[in-house]
């Protein structure tokens, strides 16, 4: 019994671990802010110098690329403003309505940069380490 419980969790510990893959963090990242989400766009710059230093993305994809963090994280900001002191049933349901008018995030992220559909998904699919511009690429496709 116990190892199946060991082996449970451990499939658990592992899927887990390849939901969320995500680049290394930068060497060069500064210690006061190790540690912080690359959507954050004091460290998405750090991500995105390492793109360019690796050959991945051009200099002026990864300008537009913190541009548009930028712009998101501010937006987000104030999406959380709006939300505060709301239910968490209220929150989610604001969250998900302004994710259903805002669509496809790669379309987004395509349209605010300048990108074709198919350059933004495999920028998306590099910074996040994974398939997350694939699978809105395959969406985009599917609906529209």
């Amino acid at each position: 019994m116990k190892k199946i419980l060991r082996l449970a969790l451990a499939a658990i510990l592992f899927a887990a671990g390849t939901v969320s893959a995500r680049l290394p963090e930068p060497i060069s990242m500064p210690q006061d802010i190790k540690g912080t989400s690359p959507h954050k766009p004091e460290a998405a710059v750090y991500y995105l110098t390492e793109l360019v230093k690796e050959g991945k993305m051009t200099a002026e994809e990864a300008e537009r690329t913190e541009v548009y963090m930028i712009f998101r994280n501010a937006r987000r900001m104030q999406d959380l403003q709006d939300v505060e002191g709301l239910s968490e049933e209220d929150r989610r349901a604001y969250m998900k309505k302004k994710r259903e008018l805002r669509g496809n995030p790669l379309v987004e992220y395509a349209n605010r940069c300048g990108f074709t559909l198919e350059r933004a998904k495999e920028l998306m699919d590099l910074m996040h380490d994974s398939d997350k511009g694939t699978s809105y690429y395959g969406k985009a496709r599917h609906h529209g």
